[in-house]
């Protein structure tokens, strides 16, 4: 490196995330530091503001003797003792008052080289203030002799030093110490001498010896200096440098040059130690940049792309775009979440490099891989603009019959299956942005398809749109008074008997009108508001049907629908005695209606949160049975007191033989352990005439009574005259 150049700072990778730009320089720094510790050859050390030695590098240990355990977080007398230590002590104090000091150190009692020079100086953090002192020592005492030497030998002309008559063309005078650094003794080095050495230089060097001998005449060249290797004559390579002055006759031509010659062999080895180790330092950073970058853009669970590398890449590809299209996949797996719940993260990471190594290995060389996050996909891939939906189909219901094939891990034998939502960018027309919304709506929409792959339609945008407005709109909902709810009798299956009601949501938009409840609680449960939609319900019936009672002077039972999110908050059972106790309920005429989604969660939670709430005495029944989960081993390990046949099973059943199988069976299990049955969407007479054939007990649907509002309820109840039961 030339003197006065400084080699520039490699700036760290560009990064959103100011975080990680600091992780980065710090490891860096921490690398730096390494290299000073292990290659650095002179002593550095640095102290904190008590002078504790805090980071001593190796060769410092080397230069006193001693182990850096027993000198950091040690003072001066601890690690010297007597004078040295108040010397040093000085010398700190010094230092912190002026901030740098430079000297050259003679040899002493703690084992330092014969002499060495130093730089001490303060050490100040961010804001200025002084934390600490450091220190880098070098030894300079072959340097220090070499100087007086050379100074004896300018001024005796003896020390390594030389006279050239440029006239003659010829040594006139050598010292002794020159010869003996050429290996010879001082009657060859004049015979060397009379070439310019030029049998001994290194073959590599003559060259530019030459061109500097041929200007030695020239009255304009003046002093110079060079350096250059010589082989001496038993095989050994040397550096020197070769210093001279023109002595100038009375024409002011140069007549003679005297120069001295010097062995810089030790000096130049450690600069190519330094380079070496530079060049090495600068191959580890650049390896762990190099690191940092492909971690940056790699999952490390599944070794695939991650989501910021498939932004850039689909940002690339699709600017390089030109003639075709570019389909965009996002893929989420369905299942996933109650693997993971129910056998751990660890079977569930194992199950998401499955998953990843069978999207890769089946999708083809040119298709864009990667893992979004969770157990969220990405696919990008070019495709033809007349058949870029039907490629991008087929290469998905490829793709989903590869996941849906059985993953083995250890004992246990897991099935998994995928919802990819599909759009095509074509063009400048459509926006990179808006290209991944629409890939993410088709998802939205494959999560509910038959066939679990939907291919993004302009259409769905606007659907989309429609249900962010009711999203909206559904936060003032319930304060507006739009949200009401309304009541389904149940009764029991002749119709003789008055059961109890369900309790349903009804939401009367004020521009929109009637808002399907399988639009509004899927947005609820979406939007976080579940829970407050659920507890307003709940109260409200509470309110409404105990009211009825007391004017009927009957008991009625009220199901209310709980959302898996709101059993498993884990102060439901308060909240319901909460309710209870305000409206003066009695909880036995309360019953819950669960779906069979709350098995999916894990089993010893579900069994406490049941007994939390059947010890209030609230009845629990199963909703939608028969459609889920595998309800048979839930019967057995939870008790419930209602089970409700869901209205897929109904609606076909007075002609469709297997639903009437079904249904028999389900009845029949239910009787053998005394759990009343209850179907909903009843809808004619012959549907009720099966059901009483088969045993069920109860029954709901239009063909009894449409869900009605309070004062509706009481009016019919009252017209009926429905007298008081037990």
């Amino acid at each position: 490196m030339k003197p006065g150049s400084q080699k520039k700072e490699k700036t760290g990778p560009k990064t959103d995330n100011n975080l990680e730009y600091y992780k980065t320089r710090c490891e860096m720094y921490e690398s730096w530091l390494r290299a000073i510790d292990e290659h650095a050859r002179f002593d550095v050390w640095f102290k904190d503001a008590d002078s504790r030695y805090q980071f001593v590098n190796k060769f410092f240990e080397r230069s006193i003797g001693r182990d850096r355990k027993d000198l950091i977080n040690k003072t001066p007398e601890e690690v010297f003792g007597g004078d040295r230590a108040g010397r040093i002590i000085a010398m700190d104090n010094k230092v912190k008052a002026e901030g740098r000091l430079e000297r050259c150190v003679p040899c002493d009692d703690a084992g330092f080289l014969e002499m060495h020079e130093e730089v001490r100086f303060a050490v100040n953090d961010a804001s200025g203030n002084p934390v600490g002192l450091g220190c880098f020592a070098f030894e300079t005492t072959e340097k220090s002799m070499t100087e007086e030497a050379l100074s004896q030998a300018q001024k005796m002309a003896e020390l390594g030093n030389w006279r050239w008559s440029v006239r003659d063309n010829c040594l006139i005078s050598c010292s002794e110490q020159f010869a003996t650094l050429l290996g010879v003794s001082l009657t060859e080095a004049f015979s060397l001498m009379q070439d310019r050495l030029k049998c001994l230089i290194h073959p590599d060097d003559v060259k530019k010896v030459e061109q500097l001998q041929s200007r030695l005449t020239d009255p304009d060249f003046g002093s110079y200096e060079l350096e250059y290797r010589i082989v001496l004559n038993n095989g050994e390579e040397r550096f020197v440098r070769e210093i001279a002055e023109p002595m100038l006759g009375n024409s002011g031509q140069p007549v003679e040059y005297a120069g001295t010659l010097q062995d810089i062999t030790r000096q130049k080895r450690i600069e190519l130690e330094l380079l070496q180790s530079r060049e090495e330092l600068e191959c580890r950073i650049e390896q762990r940049t190099a690191d940092l970058a492909l971690l940056a853009n790699t999952d490390a669970l599944t070794g695939l792309p991650n989501r910021r590398f498939f932004g850039e890449e689909i940002s690339r590809r699709f600017a390089e775009n030109s003639g075709t299209g570019l389909a965009v996949v996002l893929i989420d797996l369905d299942g996933f979440k109650y693997v993971n719940d129910n056998y751990g993260h660890s079977v569930g990471d194992v199950l998401l490099q499955t998953v990843a190594l069978r999207l890769s290995e089946n999708s083809g060389e040119d298709v864009l891989v990667a893992r979004l996050g969770g157990d969220e996909f990405g696919l990008a891939f070019q495709v033809s603009l007349d058949e870029g939906s039907q490629s991008s189909v087929d290469l998905c219901e490829f793709l989903h019959h590869a996941l849906k094939a059985q993953i083995d891990i250890g004992a246990l034998a897991l099935h998994i299956d995928g919802s990819f939502g599909i759009c095509i960018l074509e063009g400048e027309g459509n926006k990179l942005e808006e290209g991944l919304k629409y890939a993410d709506i088709a998802l939205y929409r494959a999560k509910d398809s038959p066939n679990s792959i939907v291919v993004f339609e302009a259409r769905m945008a606007e659907e989309l749109a429609f249900n962010k407005q009711l999203e909206a709109d559904l936060h003032k909902a319930l304060d507006a008074g739009e949200l009401r709810v309304a009541y389904q009798p149940q009764y029991s299956t002749d119709g003789q008997n008055l059961i109890g009601v369900e309790a349903l949501t009804r939401w009367i938009h004020p521009k929109f009108g009637h808002i399907s409840p399988e639009v509004f609680i899927k947005i609820a449960e979406e939007c976080g508001m579940i829970d407050q939609l659920g507890a307003f319900v709940l109260d409200q019936a509470c309110q409404d049907i105990g009211a009825l009672m007391t004017l009927l002077d009957r008991n009625i039972r009220l199901s209310v629908n709980i959302s898996t999110r709101q059993f498993y908050d884990g102060k439901l059972a308060d909240k319901i005695s909460a309710v209870l106790e305000r409206r003066d309920f009695d909880p036995r005429l309360l019953e819950l209606e669960i779906t069979e989604t709350v098995f999916a969660k894990n089993m010893k939670e579900l069994g406490e949160q049941l007994k939390a709430i059947r010890f209030l005495g609230v009845c629990i029944a199963l909703d939608d049975f028969g459609t889920g989960y595998s309800s048979l081993s839930y019967l057995r390990q939870f008790e419930v007191d209602r089970i409700k046949l869901d209205r897929e099973f109904i609606m076909d059943i007075a002609w469709c033989v297997y639903d009437q199988r079904i249904l028999h069976g389900i009845i029949r299990l239910a009787q053998s352990l005394q759990i009343t049955t209850i179907a909903e969407g009843v809808e004619d007479a012959q549907q009720r005439d099966i059901l009483m054939e088969y045993g069920c007990d109860e029954i709901q649907g239009f063909f009894y009574s449409r869900p009605l509002f309070i004062e509706q309820l009481r009016e019919q109840f009252q017209e009926q005259g429905l007298k008081k039961t037990a």
